[in-house]
């Protein structure tokens, strides 16, 4: 998330604080955890694999990348 400049009252632009701190412990916990559960969920077989990647819109249904990724 960018920072975005905030006017201030002294009429000097500051930097907004970011909402999300991508390199706080906490957010690389969660990611870590987050990443975790979607893989776990995701390669519990080849069909839910496919499925997956086809929803993304890197392979086709049939099991062929797509255009983008060839």
């Amino acid at each position: 998330m960018a920072k975005a400049a905030v006017p201030s009252s002294n009429g000097k632009a500051r930097r907004a604080r970011s909402l999300l701190d991508l390199r706080s412990p906490t957010f690389t916990r969660d990611f870590k955890r987050a990443a975790k559960e979607f893989t776990l969920k995701t390669t519990q077989s080849p069909e839910k694999a496919l499925a997956v990647l086809v929803e993304m819109g890197i392979y086709t249904p049939s099991g062929k990348l797509t255009k983008n990724y060839r």
